[in-house]
């Protein structure tokens, strides 16, 4: 019997040593395999994840089983690893490192699943066979992915920019893509937001967003532009996470929703929230519909 979810995220869940201002915290999980999660979970969805996580560092995963999430954990000898260092103030500016990399989900290594959210959560080029973008779509549901990925090379240990990308193919099975402003530039190669925005588009992807931190974001559909005001934090604690909770809590709305200002409103908001504290998101859909009520 094939298993139901209400979402599955495919990603490696990374082990995150982060330093902020001078101070190196613990090993923490980290990618979207871990962040998205999470956020899916505190809003009551049943989720799965398909990642890669050697058989030593799998007390990552122990925030997951305790959130009852079904874990697909594929054979592997390292875990990805990132250190994100946070030299000042500024939670939009972090550098980064990765002392080791997890080996590619492939497409042939997906369980049988079904699920009404597919997010795709590479943190670097080599994470993810792009077929199993046409894949997730086939099997049905809203299927959702972060370039920023797909932008990384990693070379000496060192993050660095990837150029261009020469086939945008794969894209076509997607129904909302997520970047930031140098993320979408950095994969298309266009000169404006604006104008890597309609070569994504007509690749085929249905909705972009395009998320810019404190500025808040902006949301392309078929109808146009549609700007989002960022929710400001009550204090900043740890950015490290907020785009995966900006696109998980997009997307969980949007399966509720074809209105894309209130699926960006509830994103926003829970993007906030997870500013807010270490790790990964701690609120409630209650917790964002208060935070979003206060604004108005």
């Amino acid at each position: 019997m094939t298993a139901s979810f209400d979402v599955c995220v495919i990603g490696h869940v990374a082990r995150d040593i982060n330093t902020i201002r001078g101070v190196e915290h613990a090993p923490s999980p980290g990618g979207a395999a871990y962040y998205s999660t999470m956020v899916y979970s505190r809003l009551g969805m049943r989720a799965a994840v398909v990642t890669r996580v050697a058989p030593e560092d799998e007390p990552l995963l122990g925030e997951l089983k305790e959130a009852g999430v079904a874990l697909f954990n594929l054979p592997s000898e390292v875990t990805t690893t990132f250190r994100n260092v946070y030299p000042t103030s500024n939670p939009d500016f972090r550098v980064q490192r990765v002392d080791a990399r997890a080996g590619p989900i492939a497409l042939a290594a997906l369980p049988e699943m079904r699920a009404r959210i597919w997010q795709i959560g590479p943190l670097t080029k080599s994470d993810v066979d792009l077929a199993v973008i046409g894949h997730c779509a086939r099997a049905g549901g809203l299927v959702g992915m972060d370039v920023q990925g797909l932008t990384r090379d990693v070379a000496g240990g060192r993050v660095r920019p990837s150029g261009p990308a020469t086939d945008m193919s794969a894209l076509r099975h997607l129904d909302v893509l997520k970047a930031d402003d140098e993320e979408i530039l950095s994969y298309t190669g266009a000169r404006s937001v604006e104008a890597a925005v309609a070569r994504v588009r007509a690749a085929g992807v249905r909705e972009v967003l395009i998320t810019r931190a404190s500025d808040g974001a902006v949301i392309y559909g078929p109808d146009g532009a549609i700007a989002i005001a960022a929710v400001p934090p009550r204090r900043t604690v740890d950015a490290t996470g907020c785009g995966d909770t900006f696109l998980a809590a997009y997307l969980a709305r949007r399966i509720e929703t074809e209105d894309l200002r209130e699926c960006g409103e509830f994103a926003a908001a829970a993007a906030a929230i997870n500013l807010e504290t270490f790790g990964a998101f701690r609120g409630s859909a209650a917790e964002i519909a208060a935070r979003r009520a206060a604004r108005r």
